[in-house]
């Protein structure tokens, strides 16, 4: 079994990233474009479609394309949900934000810096800046113990997922998660309990209550009976979820 966790570092600013990232951005929005303008939603269908423009405009390694292909159908998919829903925004969607998404073939660590192949014998460095947390990781990657999926940047971090496998048919120690309405409580091998209470009981009948009041009014009021139990409906989900 895989176990994944993302990694955040700080990192020293540059032209060149700057340039980078907003490439990157004018790639998705590319992506985006003739998607839409040839109807396409799959991920391989647009890479074949959009590759031979793409190149003549981007002197990049072509996983870059690979990824603005992967990252604009992921947002085209989304955007085509919240449409069919009547909640997209009027017009196109469009990348405004700097970031970029990394194949892991492009990415080498290199002492602090993280090291990209931006094009056929071109690499750019970008220093990481990190703690006694992040350098546990970077050590284990390096001894190959870890392995390192998409990497993702923006204009403030660098977001490394570092991925483990682990065999979970015989494990050294356990944790035992008992979750109900009033607490979580765990208990490990080694003898620690946890528990953390919780008021999801208490949130469930109140406003199983509020609800059932209100839908005396359906009767009267049908429309705004019903306009109120999706509203309190709504709060209740989001306040189990808080809890």
């Amino acid at each position: 079994m895989g176990i994944t966790l993302s990694v955040s570092f700080g990192y020293e600013q540059s032209e060149e990233i700057r340039k980078l990232l907003e490439d990157f951005r004018d790639m998705l929005n590319f992506c985006i474009e003739r998607a839409l303008e040839d109807n396409i939603t799959s991920y391989a269908r647009l890479r074949k479609h959009i590759y031979q423009e793409w190149k003549s405009r981007w002197d990049y390694s072509t996983h870059f394309c690979h990824s603005a292909c992967a990252v604009a159908t992921s947002m085209l998919k989304s955007w085509r949900r919240l449409k069919r829903k009547g909640k997209a925004q009027n017009g196109r969607p469009v990348a405004k934000k700097l970031f970029i998404q990394l194949d892991p073939q492009l990415v080498k660590y290199e002492g602090d810096k993280l090291r990209i192949s931006v094009k056929p014998r071109h690499f750019l460095l970008i220093p990481l800046k990190f703690g006694d947390y992040q350098k546990r990781f970077i050590e284990e990657w390096r001894k190959g113990k870890l392995k390192v999926g998409e990497v993702w940047i923006n204009e403030e971090k660098v977001v490394i997922p570092f991925r483990k496998d682990v065999d979970l048919s015989n494990p050294d120690d356990w944790i035992a998660i008992d979750i109900n309405e009033s607490n979580v409580t765990a208990v490990s091998s080694n003898s620690h309990v946890l528990t953390v209470k919780s008021n999801l009981r208490t949130t469930h009948t109140t406003y199983f209550n509020i609800i059932r009041g209100i839908q005396k009014l359906k009767k009267y009021k049908p429309k705004t009976a019903e306009k109120l139990v999706r509203k309190y409906s709504g709060r209740r989900k989001r306040k189990a979820m808080d809890e």
